[in-house]
């Protein structure tokens, strides 16, 4: 028998217990719906993990509450065993990070402030070949007409020897005409107004320098591999007349490189760009030019490797020019897979200003977005 002071004192008791699960259950409903793998391995995480949080019924609770407001009265330091140890992990337990409950929620999952940036490779042409910026879509130019002068110079000057007295032959040069002719490429990225106010990561940036790598990216593809409609004129593209293939030595075998190749190769480039070319490569033509050899009497001897060997860094030039390395290359064993290129020959032609890059909060404003627009105009 209570009490009716008894019964306030225990009325008083469950409303808090009672208020201390709820508030107990929702915080491990939060973390169930938020964290769903996080493992909670602690004693007194796993004594609130449980629903009951360690007794066998609700009149189980009830009655080691009432056991221990008993043993207060009485003076008695016995406490039952289950509420002593629910006790332990919900009242009296120290805070600590280690376990969830007990001050591990309080610290929150750090975010870095940074991506990790995977960037893409560096422009090969651009930077070597013959600018011209444009103010208009497009661009013409006078060009002297001179792809053999086996016979004539300039497309048509003969040069003669007559004799005393012998007449003289009049003969003129020929011009072909050039033109650059603008095609626009374009990126375009819509971004919430919530990523880009709450997000510890500058956002805008980010879409614009990768926007920006993966333009330039295309645009040294279209300079090396354009087929010219609606795109530039790749200088390795079977429509560039200056292309030159050097064909495979006989009985060479299929996807690979000798030295007779890129002697070949060199003995062809026009003698006026020896100082100004540069070998371009897809990676993978690396093993074959690595092990390059050249034939003396019946064994050979390594052409490509640093004079310590493996032990040094691999060879940046080829006969004496640099060696540039672009999976925007032909894979080995397809013509282009290697080449010799005087890029100063190649015309590129810009709109003034390169990159356009606009924002506007009104295409997506029903949405609650903003867009990014990136443009480039350019032909080669």
């Amino acid at each position: 028998m209570l009490t009716e002071q008894q019964k306030q004192e225990l009325d008083a008791d469950i409303q808090a217990i009672v208020q201390k699960q709820v508030e107990e259950r929702l915080a491990k409903e939060i973390v169930k719906r938020f964290s769903p793998g996080e493992i909670i391995t602690s004693p007194e995480d796993k004594l609130l993990k449980d629903g009951m949080g360690g007794f066998k019924s609700f009149t189980h609770f009830l009655e080691e509450l009432i056991k221990d407001d008993t043993a207060r009265f009485t003076g008695s330091r016995e406490v039952p065993e289950t509420l002593r140890a629910w006790d332990t992990a919900v009242r009296t337990k120290d805070l600590s990070e280690g376990s969830l409950s007990a001050g591990g929620y309080l610290v929150p999952t750090q975010i870095g402030t940074a991506i990790i940036n995977k960037a893409l490779e560096e422009s090969v042409v651009y930077p070597r070949a013959s600018i011209q910026p444009m103010t208009s879509n497009r661009i013409t130019f006078a060009a002297d007409v001179d792809a053999n002068h086996s016979t004539n110079y300039f497309g048509g000057i003969t040069i003669y020897r007559p004799g005393e007295a012998g007449q003289k032959t009049a003969t003129s040069p020929t011009f072909e005409q050039i033109a650059l002719t603008l095609h626009k490429v374009t990126g375009l990225c819509h971004v919430s107004d919530e990523l880009l106010e709450d997000s510890s990561v500058a956002v805008a940036a980010d879409i614009t320098r990768k926007f920006s790598q993966a333009i330039a990216f295309v645009q040294d593809d279209d300079f090396i591999n354009g087929n010219g409609v609606n795109a530039p004129l790749g200088f390795l593209n079977s429509n560039n007349p200056s292309l030159i293939t050097v064909t495979a030595e006989t009985g060479q075998g299929a996807s690979t490189i000798v030295a007779e190749n890129i002697i070949k190769m060199w003995a062809r480039l026009f003698p006026q760009g020896a100082n100004r070319c540069v070998w371009i490569a897809n990676p993978d033509t690396f093993p074959q030019l690595a092990t390059m050899a050249l034939a003396v009497g019946t064994g050979g001897v390594p052409l490509w490797l640093p004079a310590n060997g493996l032990a040094g860094q691999p060879m940046q030039t080829l006969m004496g020019r640099p060696l540039l390395f672009s999976e925007k290359c032909q894979t080995l064993g397809t013509a282009g897979d290697i080449s010799l290129v005087d890029l100063s020959q190649y015309k590129i032609g810009e709109k003034a200003g390169g990159i356009q890059v606009a924002t506007s909060i009104h295409f997506k404003f029903d949405y609650d977005q903003q867009s990014f627009r990136f443009v480039l105009r350019y032909d080669g």
